[in-house]
């Protein structure tokens, strides 16, 4: 963050300090959290005793740029202890999707969003608050730069900022007794799946699986790829094919438009190319668990459904390709399906498929 301290908005409490850079780290002596780039913690930074109270801050945006390495960086350091930070965008579509997938430990929204009327805004603020509830989240309005902001946040519940209308003690110092009260109670989030988790093998955990034909599934696909449609705009769509020449007619049409009217939409594969106008075409390893399976896997501010099924690599008597699939509305179980389909190992990209 570029402010130089976190502040409690009641007392002036400084309970954590927000750096553009370890090095230049103005509250190591204090003993106080630090709000550090995401990509500075993953490379061994995190066991400097100057940021032995790190939390990692990502922005938002950052994790739709490159999802695989992104999710990967926040689990390695999750794994060493450090807590996450994700920065929210004012009036970001995708903004609760994020918070779902990454699961921080703090979340810091821009003071604008507190006091716009902005219809968009207003429903990331109320995601925000149920994303709360469900972990405990501590929550810090960037850029309480006036008496408004700060009686924004308040009237939002948000009892930490950073801005020019917050002060900060003179001497720089704060009481021993005051340190680290940025998490005064403890969060929680899902535990890390192993990396080698499939959509499937974590939809399908305590479920009921039923067997089909590849029938059946086409049309349940085709049905919840409608329905992601019309969810809104916030909604991320994940699609895993198996093989790129499964992803042709019908199909293909269906997530090429859907890529033109949802917040991210993501298609893998073994096979893929670069990828096409509009979607985003990813290759996976031919030997990742995931060719074994056929997911379409949606998550939405309010909305949350996956389709998984697992090959069987046999035939029906009538000659249809058999499965074993499950369908979960479970939104935490969807969130867990979605980061464990985005942090897929990717290959170099094949030619991109022929157009049907």
């Amino acid at each position: 963050m570029h402010a130089s301290a976190i502040h409690d908005l009641v007392d002036g409490t400084v309970v954590a300090t927000a750096v553009s850079s370890i090095a230049a780290d103005p509250g190591a002596d204090r003993h106080i959290p630090v709000l550090a780039p995401l990509i500075e913690l993953t490379h061994g930074a995190a066991e400097n005793a100057s940021v032995r109270d790190a939390v990692a801050l990502v922005d938002e945006d950052e994790v739709f740029a490159d999802p695989a390495v992104v999710l990967r960086r926040i689990a390695a350091v999750r794994e060493r202890g450090v807590a996450v930070a994700v920065r929210v965008a004012e009036s970001a579509p995708r903004a609760t999707v994020v918070l779902a997938l990454v699961e921080p430990e703090v979340v810091v929204v821009p003071a604008e969003a507190l006091v716009t009327s902005d219809a968009r805004a207003a429903t990331t603020l109320l995601s925000l608050r149920a994303h709360c509830e469900r972990t405990n989240s501590v929550v810090v309005a960037e850029g309480i730069d006036s008496d408004l902001h700060r009686q924004a946040a308040l009237a939002h519940g948000i009892g930490f900022g950073c801005g020019a209308a917050l002060s900060v003690p003179e001497d720089g110092t704060e009481p021993s007794s005051r340190c680290n009260r940025l998490f005064r109670e403890p969060t929680w989030s899902a535990p890390l799946d192993a990396a080698t988790a499939s959509p499937f093998r974590i939809l399908s955990a305590g479920r009921e699986c039923v067997r089909s034909g590849k029938g059946l599934l086409v049309s349940m696909s085709a049905d919840l790829e409608a329905r992601a449609t019309e969810a809104g705009a916030d909604v991320i769509a994940l699609g895993t094919f198996q093989h790129r020449d499964h992803f042709t007619g019908a199909a293909r049409r269906r997530w090429m438009s859907m890529a033109g009217a949802l917040a991210h939409v993501a298609v893998f594969a073994v096979g893929f190319g670069a990828g096409m106008s509009g979607t985003n075409l990813v290759p996976i390893e031919p030997h990742d668990p995931l060719v074994d399976e056929w997911n379409v896997i949606l998550l939405g501010a309010s909305f949350a459904c996956a389709l998984s099924a697992l090959d069987l690599h046999r035939r029906s008597a009538d000659g249809e390709r058999e499965f074993e699939y499950v369908v979960s509305y479970d939104r935490g179980a969807v969130a867990r399906a979605a980061r464990a389909t985005l942090v897929r190992p990717r290959t170099a990209p094949a030619e991109a498929p022929p157009p049907s």
